[in-house]
Formats: structure tokens, sequence, C-alpha cells
């Protein structure tokens, strides 16, 4: 009698695990479809944020053109307004093949990165430089005079050198 009752409750358990395993699969199932759709949809409009920010053109530059203004340095304010107006041609790959977020924590992840995201889609792609400074090993930069030196070579005398 206590061993068919040992059966039960072992068959019992086993049949409650069972259904907690496939409600377990079934919630994990769900939540790859929704990480899925989202990277999608993420996909989605980042591609139609990078077409419409390439083919509209750049209010803000045309005014400016329409108004050459020089500078104090003689350079119109559009001649400074086109390296800035470049962006990138290519889609920031970082975002959409970046890691993914730990198991059970899509949610947090997507409300963490909402803020972000919203800036990202609403910012744009930044500019580009078209001609870079030139790269500077360190090396090659001379370290700042020091003042005892400096004091001899405007020719003071040795006692106001500090």
């Amino acid at each position: 009698m206590e061993l068919q009752e040992t059966r039960v409750r072992a068959d019992q358990d086993l049949k409650s695990r069972d259904a907690q395993i496939l409600r377990l699969k079934e919630l994990l199932a769900a939540a790859i479809k929704e990480r899925d759709e989202a990277r999608e949809n993420c996909k989605k409009i980042l591609l139609e944020k990078i077409l419409v920010h390439q083919s509209a053109p750049n209010s803000v530059i045309s005014s400016i053109e329409d108004e050459p203004a020089k500078g104090i340095d003689g350079l119109s304010s559009s001649d400074c307004e086109e390296s800035i107006a470049s962006s990138p041609d290519r889609m920031p790959v970082e975002l959409i093949k970046g890691p993914l977020p730990e198991k059970g924590k899509l949610l947090q992840a997507v409300v963490k990165a909402g803020p972000l995201l919203q800036t990202l889609l609403l910012a744009g792609p930044l500019p580009q430089w078209r001609h870079p400074p030139p790269v500077v090993d360190p090396y090659q930069i001379p370290p700042p005079p020091s003042p005892h030196w400096a004091g001899r070579k405007r020719g003071l005398p040795e006692v106001y050198n500090w």
C-alpha cells in the first residue's frame, strides 16, 4: 500500500515537472520570437532612418549656403559646413550585431537601451572628417620647456631663475 502511494506521488511529480518543462519551452520560444521580431524591427527602422537622412536635403546647409557670409579668416560659413555635413555611407554594424542580452533579461535590456536607441535614431549618423589631422607619434612631441631653461633663454640673471 505504501509503495503504491509512493509510485502515485512520483508519477504526479513527473507529470507536473513535464508540464512545467513544456511551459518553460513555450515561454522560451515566445521570447526568442519576440527578440527576433525586435531585431528585425530595429534593422528596418535604422535602414529607413539612414535612407531618409541620405535622400532628404539638409535644410540647415542649404540655408547656410544661401547666405555666403565671410568670417574673420576669410572663409565662408558654407566652406566650414560642408565638412560637417558629410555623413558615413555605411550602416552602423555595431548596433545590429551587438551582444545579445542575458537569458531572461530581454525586457531590462530594451528598457535600458530605449533612450540611447531613441537618441541614436534622432541624431542620425555622425559626420566624418574629409581631411583629418595627421596622426602624431607621442615620441615626436617635444616636452614642455622647464622654467629653469626658459629664464636663461630670455637672458635673465641666474638669481631670477626658479
